[in-house]
């Protein structure tokens, strides 16, 4: 089949980049041709803006309406573009609103459009005005199959208002509907009375741990990467998870803390295979970040979770529950304090991932072809 992936822009989020890389591995291990649909959530700039634009980031002293700070995040886009570039072949050309959308995919004469993962139903996430898009209302259901495939609304809520007839008549027309989250399930019902959706694990779960070392990491420059000792990967800094951080290290008597992103006074990007790569070796992973958390399960580190309400605190809840580790979500140093940081038991982990895993592909290939398959072969 000839599919197209949808997805939030993948500007600078290590976990946003992998579940599209995940994904688009899957899909094409199956033999489906597949592309990217590179949509953009910014409006198409005229010359004149870009000149005015170009002149004002060359003026010394000031940041007029955030523009240097924009470039250097989109200095830090660029900067992962190659890796993007050569693991997912096919990415489309730029698409900004619904009619470029439904060009594409007419002229590229798809099969089926496949929507996920990450908080791709997350309207705060999205731009508005296009937000529908992510509720695939530019793909006709009649001729093409239109798939959910571990969509997460981020909360266990929906964040819109006034807007749920529209979206219950456009989810009517999918073929499959799986979120990321067990809340996702009860949102499609009672906001969209949509009954059939299921949950799937998001799709960088899919892939072993094997295939990320053999196939992905091998093939780059690792050397920056962090060998060892306690790595941190917090995408919100507070002092309390500074605290939390050097507790754990204590506690686990372990020397040595890299952080990958918060704390990280060395100020390094790092590139997708060495942040792959940091928790391949790390001893113990403190994160706030819910494929930070993924990670130290597929690698199948001991981790501590910090909740990240502000980011969407469901997501995690929901992953631990189903793998028995809700001990290692915490809030605070004394939650630390009245559990044990004892090493997770990985064989019974590992047996509900596989569950779950197969359980998950299963849903994806049945949905595109309507054949069962049994076990997964990534």
């Amino acid at each position: 089949m000839r599919i197209g992936i949808l997805t939030l822009p993948l500007h600078e989020n290590y976990g946003g980049i992998l579940q599209s890389v995940a994904l688009y591995r899957l899909l094409s291990s199956q033999g489906h041709d597949v592309i990217l649909l590179d949509q953009k959530t910014e409006n198409k700039q005229v010359l004149w803006k870009k000149l005015i634009k170009e002149i004002l980031l060359k003026i010394p002293f000031h940041n007029y309406k955030n523009l240097k700070t924009n470039k250097t995040r989109l200095e830090r886009i660029k900067f992962h573009r190659p890796f993007i570039e050569k693991e997912i072949l096919k990415i489309s050309k730029s698409l900004y609103n619904k009619k470029d959308l439904e060009g594409f995919v007419q002229k590229e004469k798809l099969n089926a459009v496949i929507v996920g993962s990450d908080q791709v139903w997350r309207k705060s996430y999205t731009n508005s005005k296009y937000y529908k898009n992510y509720f695939l209302d530019f793909v006709d259901g009649s001729k093409i199959k239109k798939i959910a495939y571990a969509a997460s609304f981020g909360t266990d809520h929906w964040e819109g208002k006034g807007d749920e007839e529209d979206i219950s008549k456009l989810l009517k027309d999918f073929t499959a509907v799986y979120t990321r989250e067990s809340s996702g399930i009860q949102i499609c019902r009672d906001d969209f009375k949509y009954t059939n959706a299921k949950h799937a694990l998001d799709p960088t779960m899919l892939i072993s741990k094997e295939i990320y070392i053999d196939d992905i990491i091998s093939k780059y420059d690792t050397s920056r990467a962090s060998k060892g000792g306690l790595v941190s990967y917090v995408l919100d800094e507070a002092e309390e998870k500074k605290e939390m951080i050097s507790f754990i290290k204590n506690s686990v008597n372990i020397k040595e803390i890299h952080h990958l992103k918060g704390f990280n006074a060395r100020n390094i990007t790092y590139t997708i295979p060495e942040w792959l790569s940091s928790f391949v070796y790390a001893d113990f992973v403190v994160t706030d970040s819910f494929h930070g958390m993924i990670y130290s399960i597929v690698f199948q580190k001991n981790f501590i979770v910090i909740g990240n309400n502000s980011r969407g605190l469901d997501r995690f809840i929901s992953l631990l529950s189903l793998l028995n580790l809700e001990d290692r979500l915490v809030f605070c140093v004394q939650d630390i304090k009245d559990k044990t940081l004892d090493k997770i038991d990985y064989n019974r982990v590992n047996q509900l991932v596989d569950e779950q895993k197969n359980i998950s592909f299963d849903y994806l290939i049945q949905s595109l072809n309507n054949n069962r398959t049994t076990e997964v072969n990534i």
